[in-house]
Formats: C-alpha cells, sequence, structure tokens
C-alpha cells in the first residue's frame, strides 16, 4: 500500500533544515500503524509527504502502486480525493456549515449530486452516532463530536488510507479513548488502513505497528502484540 525508499526533506533557508534523512518504510494494506516521536522528530513532515500535501527531495513514495512524485497541484487533489481520507488534531472543521455540510464536502468536490451527497452524509452521521447534531454548526458541539463530524467526513469518500495528525490532541482523556476505539474498529471491521502521528505512548499502543522517529531517522519499528479489535461497535456501543 505504501512504500517508502531512502526518502529526504529540507527546507530551505537561512539555515537549511535536513528533517527527514532516508526514511524508508513499508506499509501494508490493512494496518493501523502509528508514527511515534517528540515535537520536531520529522513525523508531521512525514505525514504531510504521504498525503501528498508537500514534495520531498529524493528517493522514492509509492501509494497503492502510483509512484508519488513532483504531481501538479491537479494530479496531487486527484490522488488525495480518491485515495485518502484526512483526520487533524484541530478538526479543520469549517465554522458556517452545518456538521452535515462539512461531512459532504468532499463529495461535493468530486462532483456528487447534492442529494446523493446529503443522504450519504447522513448516513455517516448516523454510523458514528451523530445523527441529532446533523444541523449543528462546530461551535455547538464538543471537541468528541467534532472529531467524530471529522472522521465521518474522512471515510465519506471511502478511502483507501486514513491519515490522523494527532487526532486526540485536543481531546481529554476519556474522549481521546473513545476516538481512537473508532479508528481500531474502522481498522478491524473495514480494513481500512490507518496512520496516526503521535507524542503519545497510550495512543501509539492503540495500533498493531509502531515506528519511532528521531531527529528526521526512524529509530526502531516495534509490532504490537498486545494490539486488540475493540469491544465497542462504531457508535461506541458494546457489541
Amino acid at each position: 500500500m505504501i512504500h517508502l525508499k531512502d526518502i529526504n526533506k529540507t527546507y530551505q533557508g537561512a539555515q537549511p533544515l535536513h528533517v527527514l534523512k532516508g526514511i524508508s518504510l513499508d506499509i501494508a494494506e490493512g494496518e493501523f500503524v502509528s508514527i511515534m516521536g517528540a515535537s520536531g522528530s520529522g513525523k508531521s513532515t512525514l505525514l504531510n509527504i504521504l498525503g501528498i500535501l508537500d514534495n520531498y527531495d529524493s528517493g522514492e513514495y509509492v501509494l497503492g502502486g502510483a509512484l508519488i512524485k513532483d504531481l501538479s497541484e491537479s494530479r496531487a487533489a486527484a490522488y488525495r480525493n480518491r485515495m485518502i481520507g484526512f483526520i487533524f488534531q484541530s478538526f479543520n472543521l469549517i465554522g458556517f456549515k452545518t456538521a452535515v455540510e462539512n461531512v459532504e464536502l468532499p463529495l461535493f468536490y468530486q462532483g456528487v449530486g447534492r442529494r446523493k451527497r446529503h443522504q450519504m452524509a447522513m448516513e455517516y452521521l448516523e454510523r458514528l452516532g451523530l445523527l441529532p447534531w446533523a444541523e449543528h454548526y462546530p461551535n455547538e458541539m464538543s471537541g468528541g463530536q467534532k472529531q467524530r463530524v471529522a472522521i465521518a467526513r474522512a471515510l465519506i469518500t471511502q478511502p483507501r488510507l486514513i491519515l490522523a495528525d494527532e487526532p486526540t490532541g485536543a481531546l481529554d482523556s476519556k474522549t481521546s479513548v473513545e476516538v481512537m476505539q473508532l479508528l481500531k474498529q474502522l481498522n478491524a471491521e473495514e480494513h481500512k488502513t490507518i496512520v496516526v502521528v503521535t507524542h503519545e505512548s497510550g495512543v501509539a499502543n492503540e495500533t498493531n505497528k509502531i515506528v519511532h522517529i528521531k531527529d528526521g531517522i526512524i529509530g526502531r519499528i516495534e509490532e504490537n502484540l498486545d494490539h486488540h479489535a475493540s469491544p465497542f461497535g462504531i457508535n461506541g456501543v458494546m457489541k
């Protein structure tokens, strides 16, 4: 699914910053992986490259069999829209749009008709236990509800890859557990390939592989044998 070979990235400035130093990594379809490291370790830059939000200087990135290198903005956007769902720490919801309108947005960019995208968005909100909040605006929702809206938006295009950047960073500990259980459930039941960037060991321990990154280099890759599918259904109800 993901093949990285000797990825290098330097940010040019008064003092060039060599952020990624020869990253090689393979992630198979259906894996649930965390990339863990301290602030400044290069993990967010790596996620941006995986998400085709940033270019790399040298090396090779193959996503789903396609070489991702020096794409035009329109080609990059097309790959992102078709292949990848994003979940962000700050939710990135549009404040003047309701929950259902936020979830519909990726389908709008895919040219799906208004009635169809509304119907699909309502179905995803229902799956995530958010139907009563469909017509509410982000400022009327809790952090956990906003992150569930963001997860519904990430899922609606049925992407093969979900990239989550510190998805629990703005949440309290109880809500963080709920969000991670939800991601585990998506991985276990729908075999979604999920990559989570985090600096929290509690979050990383919920995934089945932990990639430790430090100073732009992969230190070690740890298989997490304690990882189990959640006993909770997708809307948080016990199975």
